[in-house]
Formats: C-alpha cells, sequence, structure tokens
C-alpha cells in the first residue's frame, strides 16, 4: 500500500513539473526576441491568442511575462 501511494504521488508531481516545462518551452518559442516577454508583434502570427491579448495583459503594460502567461493557461485553459 506503501508503494502505491509513493508511486501515485510521483506519478502527480512528475504531471506537474512536465506541465509547468511545457508552458515555458511555450512562451520561449513564442518569445521570438528571447526579451522575457511576449509582445503584440510577437503575438502577430497567433490571432488567436493576438485576440485575448488584454485579457493576459493583468497589469497593462502591453507585455506578457511568464507568469501572466502561465496564470491565463491555468486559469482558461486546464
Amino acid at each position: 500500500m506503501k508503494i502505491r501511494c509513493f508511486v501515485t504521488t510521483t506519478a502527480l508531481l512528475l504531471s506537474f513539473n512536465a506541465l509547468a516545462l511545457d508552458v515555458k518551452q511555450r512562451f520561449d518559442h513564442l518569445d521570438i526576441d528571447k526579451s522575457g516577454y511576449l509582445t503584440h508583434n510577437e503575438l502577430e502570427r497567433q490571432p488567436q491568442l493576438l485576440s485575448t491579448f488584454i485579457m493576459w495583459d493583468k497589469n497593462q503594460d502591453k507585455q506578457i511575462s511568464l507568469i501572466e502567461f502561465k496564470n491565463y493557461l491555468t486559469n482558461n485553459l486546464y
């Protein structure tokens, strides 16, 4: 029983780590200039993302941070 619990807990932790890595990889792929932020210009080729830019940009600084990107995806897609 203890082994089953350990295996289940380990699998859950690995899946959460994989999800975090996936979000970071998506962000890095979109961050063309590698500034650490997504800008309106970088998302022009992604109209489905660009159309919701204002909802992502919580602090209204006209750029999306990794945290804003992660929060938006977590709250709206997963």
